[in-house]
């Protein structure tokens, strides 16, 4: 049987010289690892190869269980041009690619997460830079059930008055209240600058897929991020990445 489903090349290797072997975010299916047998030939039905962050349908034979997939074919239908002619947002979309990649699970379905991944490589390519790579983390993070506490202090739930003290932690599921700062091990400062952001960016997140703007080619937004804004923001994001992964993503060198 075959199936037919709507996806995203994030993450591709060269299995043979004629074949590939992609993970593909699809909508309704999750990820799948399936592989592409030809689909380096100029005349095959995968037009010469899937590429990386490439939105397009995918028609696939499903295997038993979890596992490598059989990719039947590929029909390209958004390259996303903006991101590969901007070398920092192409580095941005990249390191998103490899979050979900992480973050979930083989046949999982996550379908507002696709079409927030959609809505946030379309920002990117028009050039909406730190604001639509920030949110789209919280985002990832809130749907996989990771995202950090940042209103009441996250071990004994005391409210921060819109304050903290200055530091947040993972093993403790968020920010800390004075006391409990000075009494845990791991944590991250976390400026209130950095907080008050990362509560903006949290607040936008809530929106839903259909309250989002829709982005043409070329087009940005004057809203956004100051840079030191997004860099305070990626800071603390990293951090919490980082600590979930129990490692840093192998693409994370590419932002600093």
């Amino acid at each position: 049987m075959l199936v037919k489903d709507s996806g995203i090349c994030v993450g591709r290797k060269e299995y043979s010289e004629t074949s590939q072997i992609a993970t593909i975010f699809t909508r309704h299916h999750g990820k799948i690892r399936g592989i592409a047998k030809g689909a380096r030939r100029t005349k095959s039905k995968f037009g010469g190869g899937i590429e990386l962050l490439s939105r397009g349908q995918i028609v696939f034979s499903p295997g038993r269980g979890k596992g490598l997939v059989t990719l039947t074919e590929w029909t390209a239908q958004e390259n996303y041009l903006g991101i590969r002619r901007d070398l920092q947002q192409l580095y941005r979309a990249y390191y998103l690619a490899e979050l979900i990649d992480l973050f979930t699970e083989e046949q999982d379905r996550h379908e507002q997460l696709y079409d927030f991944f959609c809505q946030g490589l379309a920002g990117l390519s028009s050039g909406r830079g730190w604001e639509e790579f920030l949110v789209f983390q919280v985002r990832l993070l809130r749907e996989v059930g990771l995202s950090p506490q940042l209103s009441n202090c996250g071990r004994c739930g005391k409210g921060s008055g819109g304050r903290a003290a200055g530091y947040i932690s993972f093993s403790e599921g968020g920010i800390l209240c004075r006391g409990c700062a000075r009494e845990v091990l791991e944590k991250e400062r976390i400026s209130p600058a950095g907080l008050e952001i990362l509560r903006k960016l949290s607040s936008h997140a809530a929106r839903s897929p259909a309250n989002e703007p829709t982005y043409k080619q070329g087009e940005a937004s004057g809203a956004g991020l100051e840079d030191e804004e997004g860099r305070q923001g990626q800071k603390v994001l990293s951090y919490w990445v980082r600590a979930a992964l129990n490692r840093e993503p192998k693409t994370a060198y590419l932002l600093r």
